[in-house]
């Protein structure tokens, strides 16, 4: 890959590992662009990165390669203030790391005879705190070869797992990830708290049912992982769960366990979309439960 001289715009949780990564392969990255100058100082700072801003005009005229780490609804923003600068974008590229914006929203650039791409990188990144990106998969998005050639040779040189994935795909993929992350940590953080108020025993009690749970799904299937009240159709338990949590939401004044039965409701008519999944239908038991969990929701 020919060396080329890079702006990073945007200064968060992203940037941070990203900036390392790039560093630790040998990028050329001149500047960091970040709409708060406390954020951009302290990246480049970290990295020692010889510029930082708050504006565009600040690039210098040798990079030629732009990439745009700020949250998605900013992207089309930047890429349009990019574009009205002064210079000739024929030779350049701009990659953004939006999981649910597609390369459309690069469309002032593109006009301008820049490549455009996008890479999102299928990982957490909870905090400013460097996370190693490597063997993590990245979906790549391009139209332009230029752009689609460049994202390979990045994700070679960073390590990173690279599939292609087209414009129309990206928020289902995005949607895929949040489920599989951040609502069970969502989840996690409930189970948490179901059971932390009298003992500090959590993490002991739960790592080897979260563990195996996910052992089993990658090893077969998510049908065939599942277990418990909803897979065996016992409704006993269930009305015992939620006979428990009313009883908890009348005398405490914790607003989240009311939450906590909506989402426990949802959760298990979901569930039994996956038990139609690994039995082919729904038995008796399984129907009077769907029939007793949808009038509770209503």
């Amino acid at each position: 890959m020919k060396k080329k001289s890079i702006a990073i715009i945007g200064a968060g949780k992203v940037a941070f590992s990203l900036t390392s990564a790039l560093n630790e392969s040998g990028f050329n990255i001149q500047c960091v662009i970040s709409r708060k100058l406390k954020s951009a100082r302290s990246l480049a700072k970290k990295f020692s990165i010889p510029l930082y801003s708050t504006s565009f005009d600040k690039i210098p005229t040798e990079v030629d390669t732009f990439f745009i780490t700020v949250p998605d609804g900013k992207i089309k923003n930047v890429a349009d203030e990019l574009s009205k600068l002064n210079r000739d974008f024929r030779k350049c590229i701009c990659i953004h790391f939006s999981g649910v914006e597609s390369i459309t929203a690069l469309a002032s650039l593109k006009k301008k005879g820049c490549a455009t791409g996008s890479i999102h990188i299928i990982r957490p990144f909870p905090s400013r705190d460097i996370v190693d990106i490597k063997n993590s998969p990245a979906s790549i998005e391009a139209k332009n070869e230029v752009a689609k050639f460049y994202l390979i040779q990045l994700c070679k040189k960073l390590k990173l797992k690279p599939h292609t994935i087209a414009s129309d795909e990206k928020v289902f993929h995005h949607l895929a990830a949040v489920h599989s992350s951040n609502f069970l940590v969502g989840n996690l953080f409930n189970a948490f708290s179901l059971i932390s108020s009298k003992r500090n025993v959590s993490q002991d009690i739960l790592w080897k049912t979260t563990q195996s749970a996910l052992d089993n799904v990658f090893r077969s299937s998510p049908a065939k992982a599942l277990s418990g009240p909803i897979d065996r159709g016992d409704i006993y338990t269930i009305k015992k769960h939620i006979a428990e949590l009313d009883r908890k939401i009348k005398s405490s004044k914790d607003s989240r366990l009311k939450l906590l039965r909506k989402n426990y409701i949802i959760q298990s008519l979901s569930l039994l979309e996956v038990v139609k999944s690994k039995y082919g239908k729904l038995g008796n038991k399984h129907n009077e439960i769907k029939k007793y969990l949808e009038n509770l929701r209503h």
